[in-house]
């Protein structure tokens, strides 16, 4: 991923996908990779504090067909929301 946008009301980055993946596993290889390739935002991060950032992930833009695909997250998460909280570790 690569930064297309800062936010700074908010302190977020907004990201877009740079290369096709090196490693993309059998499912991934299947994908349209190419249609991928564009100025579209495919996750968000917001920093809430120095301990916690907010990942919001959108999904690919296909140039295409315009329209998201792939935008359920991998992430496990105990509510419905469509951000994941990350948490610092203590060392």
């Amino acid at each position: 991923m690569v930064e297309t946008k800062r936010y700074d009301f908010e302190k977020g980055i907004a990201y877009k996908l740079k290369i096709i993946p090196e490693d993309s596993g059998n499912f991934g290889a299947k994908l349209p990779w190419n249609e991928y390739l564009n100025d579209q935002s495919i996750a968000y991060i917001k920093v809430v504090d120095e301990n916690t950032l907010k990942f919001y992930w959108y999904g690919f833009y296909n140039k295409k067909t315009k329209k998201r695909e792939m935008t359920d997250c991998e992430f496990i998460q105990e509510s419905n929301n469509k951000e994941v909280i990350l948490k610092k570790c203590e060392d």
